[in-house]
């Protein structure tokens, strides 16, 4: 096939290539987006305290290390050569009985008393306590004579203290002991029973007695000795018996008490690492649902602990916000006897959270992230233990450790703001040679984030400077997203009284301020939301010259 060609002839010096075309309006293809999911918005990098679950859900996440503390009281011991003795020296008359023995009647008391001072202030109530305290119980006659005690002589201690023995020879009752057999005392040959107190009832011991004030032990009473006593012979006599209770040293070792030891608490900052653009910005304002705090506690002691402190933000080395935590009702409370992780959780709602041991509502714990800080620091930490009673092993060493995480899953209350920024480029070829006055660029806007979207947008030249003599507006906002998506469409109009600015033109520059409303309040932001603009098109108003050259 041939055909006939004048190569003479020149399209461009023959023929006006500048052309008019449109009527009302002009179209021309647009570039579409693809999904501009959170995960690319976020962009964050592996060390960022923003981070998905295995979910993809969202949440500001870091932990701070605590401390390792050591708690304990010292022993509580009295030497022998505290204590005061008052031994009993019982005058005997015998007489004859009406059974033609000898007999005279043992009705006196020997005492002990103790005042000790400079023990351990850490105890600040004693009810009881296990000891360990050997003694005994010694009898003796003076000069050459000899006596029997008769089965059912009896020595009465103290009722709140528990005693033993290992002398066959008497029974014990609770304080009291008594023979159960005659037992013979003489000038060479003394009685010595063997006795150990093994638990002190410093509750039962009345006014004036125990633990009188934080420091300051008193244990002050009489042994009382009571029975009938016999001796050999056929006349009246008097006779002489020495009675001495021994106290060899007292050892107090676990006690049932309330108790102040000294617990130093304490948890390092934790830094927030590496947030995406849209949280940095100046104007994001944040009001979560529910962000949470969990501190991750062991008490090996006895000793329930009462924690409070406060919790600070600073942005910029500037304190931002001051939430106090642990102040009554809400107290934080680490249990004793809890050696293993004990959880508790700090948040916004006065409700449970599943995985947590204990919650504790803190209703403006927000504040402390309404701006997203550099670091939240735990301040001003005080540890006591409850005011309750505990059983605690004097000199025994336990151990209290305190680690802490924020998680505040990204889901928004009323109040929030978050800014987002992003360019839509690469129409410059399409447009450089119109000559145009206004431009509507339309388009689909598909939403599953659930927030509302309040678009502002700069025409920009390639360079990606704004173009300030064309002017835009925003037919509407975008409407909040669910699972399914949410479209709305959307018009852009820019318009300039020079027409040829228009040839500078490659994009949009814009900036969307995504807030929440009731009714996204609570929406978990994840990682697979997305917004889509599509179906996008730019039309020309009132046709154009176009310059085919």
């Amino acid at each position: 096939m041939t055909a006939c060609v004048d190569n003479d002839y020149d399209l461009s010096k023959d023929l006006d290539m500048t052309v008019t075309v449109g009527g009302e309006n002009l179209t021309i293809p647009a570039s579409n987006t693809k999904d501009i999911t959170l995960e690319k918005i976020f962009d964050l990098d592996e060390g960022s305290t923003v981070k998905a679950d295995a979910d993809g859900n969202y949440a500001l996440s870091q932990a701070g290390k605590g401390s390792d503390t050591r708690v304990s009281i010292e022993e509580i011991t009295i030497k022998s050569s505290e204590i005061a003795l008052q031994s009993a020296r019982t005058e005997l008359n015998y007489m004859v009985s009406p059974s033609g023995i000898l007999e005279a009647t043992v009705n006196d008391n020997t005492s002990f008393n103790i005042d000790k001072r400079n023990i351990t202030t850490d105890v600040t109530e004693l009810y009881s306590s296990d000891v360990i305290m050997p003694a005994s119980l010694h009898m003796s006659i003076e000069g050459n004579n000899s006596l029997t005690l008769k089965k059912e002589f009896k020595i009465e201690f103290p009722e709140y203290m528990t005693i033993t023995t290992t002398d066959q020879r008497v029974n014990i009752e609770g304080s009291i002991l008594t023979f159960k057999q005659d037992i013979n005392v003489s000038s060479t040959s003394s009685l010595n029973i063997p006795i150990n107190i093994t638990h002190i009832d410093f509750k039962a011991m009345g006014a004036g007695k125990g633990l009188v004030a934080p420091g300051h032990l008193v244990i002050a009473d009489d042994i009382k000795i009571n029975g009938t006593s016999t001796i050999a012979g056929g006349s009246a006599i008097q006779m002489i018996m020495n009675t001495e209770f021994k106290i060899d040293e007292i050892h107090l070792t676990q006690i049932t008490a309330k108790v102040d030891p000294e617990i130093n608490v304490s948890i390092n900052p934790i830094t927030i690492n590496n947030l995406p653009d849209f949280l940095k910005d100046e104007q994001v304002k944040i009001n979560m649902t529910d962000p949470k705090i969990y501190l991750t506690v062991s008490n090996t002691s006895p000793v329930e602990i009462n924690v409070n402190g406060v919790l600070k933000s600073y942005k910029n080395g500037q304190l931002i916000a001051s939430v106090p935590v642990g102040q009554a009702p809400n107290l934080i409370t680490i249990p004793g006897d809890q050696p293993n992780d004990y959880i508790i959780c700090l948040h916004r709602l006065n409700e449970d959270v599943e995985g947590a041991d204990a919650c504790v509502t803190v209703e403006n714990l927000n504040d402390l992230i309404a701006t997203i800080p550099d670091e939240i620091r735990m301040d001003n930490i005080e540890a006591k233990a409850a005011d309750k009673s505990c059983s605690f092993v004097l000199g025994s060493t336990y151990n209290v450790k305190t680690n802490y995480e924020i998680n505040a899953p990204l889901q928004f209350n009323e109040g929030t703001n978050i800014v987002y920024s992003d360019i839509l480029n690469d129409w410059n070829k399409d447009i450089k040679d119109l000559s145009v006055k206004e431009l509507v660029v339309s388009m689909e806007a598909t939403n599953t984030i659930p927030l509302t979207m309040d678009m502002t947008v700069n025409a920009i030249d390639k360079d990606g400077k704004v173009l300030d003599e064309i002017s835009t507006t925003v037919s509407s906002k975008i409407a909040a997203g669910t699972d399914e998506g949410v479209v709305t469409p959307l018009e852009i109009t820019l318009k300039a009284t020079d027409t040829n600015v228009f040839k500078q033109l490659d994009g949009l520059s814009y900036e969307v301020a995504a807030t929440s409303s009731a009714e996204t309040s609570g929406k978990i932001l994840n990682k697979n939301q997305y917004l889509r603009l599509d179906k996008m098109v730019i039309k020309v108003k009132c046709g154009v010259t176009v310059d085919m050259n």
